[in-house]
């Protein structure tokens, strides 16, 4: 890896993150899509930069209302980045309506998704792509924030541009 990538782990358990030495997190917001939203009791203990991340569901509106209620509780700041998980799923209304509430109250968006389908959404702030290679790499798009290499038991893990860090809550 190089100087100007940061490591990021993501995990479905804040727990399963204990121990680990990345740059910075990522974890769940509630969501009726994500499996295991993070509590405020997981996100508040964990330092450095952390990355909230909204599984999308079929209304852009509400997720970003539901998104911008769950941020403000925990304190996360406009400028932070928010992660807006479509997985294999290609909807450009959808996510454009995330983005532009999320954008108008300040917040910056990465558009998350596999390779495959990824770049069939809207960029917003930048995308966060999963492209499996398991070893440490930059995925060449335009746009492209940061790439989770490897999926794992206990957690992902992705790299970041370093200079992305200063944009995650704190």
């Amino acid at each position: 890896m190089t100087s100007t990538w940061a490591t990021m782990g993501d995990a479905e358990f804040a727990v399963n993150l204990n121990g680990t030495n990345f740059d910075a997190v990522g974890g769940y917001l509630y969501s009726p899509m994500a499996a295991n939203p993070w509590s405020s009791s997981d996100w508040h203990p964990i330092p450095g930069p952390k990355l909230p991340i909204f599984v999308a569901t079929w209304n852009g509106r509400a997720d970003a209302e539901s998104a911008l209620s769950q941020l403000g509780e925990l304190g996360v700041k406009p400028g932070a980045i928010v992660a807006y998980d479509m997985e294999t799923r290609v909807d450009v209304t959808t996510v454009a309506g995330f983005g532009a509430i999320m954008n108008h109250h300040g917040y910056l968006v990465w558009t998350y998704g596999s390779a495959s389908t990824l770049f069939d959404n809207p960029q917003l702030n930048g995308y966060w792509v999963a492209d499996y290679l398991y070893a440490p790499y930059m995925y060449s798009h335009p746009g492209v924030r940061a790439t989770q290499w490897t999926d794992g038991d206990k957690y992902d893990q992705s790299t970041v541009k370093r200079w992305e860090l200063a944009h995650m809550w704190v």
